[in-house]
């Protein structure tokens, strides 16, 4: 499955937040590519998890 997903970056304080609007997903990193690799690692998780559980089409 390939998604089309919009990736915001931005520094606040010591970190890098990135955001996904589309799934409400927040992650953060020391430079603003850890905090966007971060995400993804979340979004890949979520998905993992909801193919397993079976919940992926609901």
């Amino acid at each position: 499955m390939r998604l089309k997903l919009t990736v915001e970056v931005w520094h606040r304080g010591d970190w890098y937040l990135a955001r996904c609007p589309e799934l409400d997903f927040v992650s953060q990193g020391t430079t603003p590519d850890e905090a966007r690799q971060n995400l993804l690692e979340v979004i890949q998780i979520q998905f993992e998890e909801m193919s397993a559980l079976g919940t992926l089409d609901d």
